[in-house]
C-alpha cells in the first residue's frame, strides 16, 4: 500500500440523476487532487470519510485510473524529526565509473563519454520549496590540482528570472549530464575531483575518481 496525505473534501456529484451524491476529493499539500473512491453507493455518504472532512489525513492505498481506492484512514502526522536535525535536502553523485580508463594513441584521441548524474532527494512528507537567480538549478564540475577542467554550465544560456524550485518528498530528482573526456586534454593519471552544486539551496557535492591509461 502506499500513503497519501492531504485534506479531504466533498463536492456534489452526478447532480440530477438517481446517483446524486457526494464525491469525496483528496487536496494533497501540493495543492494537487485525488479522486477517492467511497466504499458506499453513489448516493450515499461514506460514514469514515465525512467525519475527516476539512481535516488533515493519511489515506493507505492504490492509485487506479478511477481514483484512490483506500484501506486505511487516520490523522495526518507531520514527520518529527530528530532534536538538532536541520531539514536538509540530500544530494548526491552518481559516477558512471571508477576508475576511468582512456586510449591514448599516438596519432589521435578517442573521446570518452562519461555520465555525471546529481541527484536531490527531499526525505520528508512535504515539499521543499527554494528559488535560483536563474533558470539554472545546479552545476557540475571536474577538477584536478586546483585547476578547473570541464564546468557544465559554461557557453550555456540560462534565462535570467529568478526561478521557484520545488521538490516532493520521496523518491530522488535526477540531473544527468555527460562529460566528454578528450584524453589529449588529459596530462597525468591519478585522482579529479567531480564537483557539482545544487543552486537552490546552495549545497554542494563531492566525489574522486581515478583516470588511468590504458596500456
Amino acid at each position: 500500500m502506499t500513503a497519501f496525505h492531504g485534506f479531504v473534501f466533498s463536492k456534489l456529484h452526478l447532480i440530477g440523476t438517481r446517483s446524486e451524491g457526494p464525491k469525496y476529493v483528496l487536496q494533497q499539500f501540493d495543492y494537487s487532487e485525488l479522486a477517492i473512491l467511497k466504499q458506499t453507493d453513489l448516493w450515499q455518504e461514506d460514514p469514515k470519510l465525512q467525519k475527516e472532512l476539512g481535516k488533515k489525513v493519511t489515506l493507505e492505498g492504490k492509485l487506479t485510473e478511477a481514483g484512490l481506492i483506500y484501506d486505511h484512514l487516520s490523522p495526518y502526522v507531520p514527520e518529527k524529526l530528530p532534536l538538532g536535525n536541520e531539514q536538509q535536502l540530500e544530494v548526491d553523485l552518481i559516477l558512471e565509473a571508477n576508475p576511468i580508463c582512456l586510449d591514448r594513441v599516438p596519432t589521435k584521441s578517442l573521446l570518452r563519454p562519461y555520465k555525471i548524474t546529481l541527484t536531490v532527494r527531499w526525505p520528508y512528507r512535504s515539499i521543499w520549496r527554494g528559488q535560483c537567480p536563474t533558470s539554472q538549478l545546479y552545476d557540475i564540475f571536474v577538477e584536478h590540482e586546483g585547476n578547473s577542467l570541464w564546468q557544465w554550465s559554461k557557453n550555456r544560456f540560462f534565462l535570467q528570472v529568478q526561478t521557484p524550485v520545488s521538490i516532493q518528498g520521496g523518491s530522488p530528482y535526477a540531473f544527468a549530464e555527460t562529460w566528454v573526456i578528450d584524453p589529449a586534454t588529459i596530462q597525468t593519471e591519478g585522482t579529479y575531483t567531480i564537483r557539482a552544486v545544487f543552486i537552490a539551496s546552495g549545497q554542494e557535492v563531492t566525489k574522486d575518481v581515478v583516470i588511468k591509461f590504458a596500456n
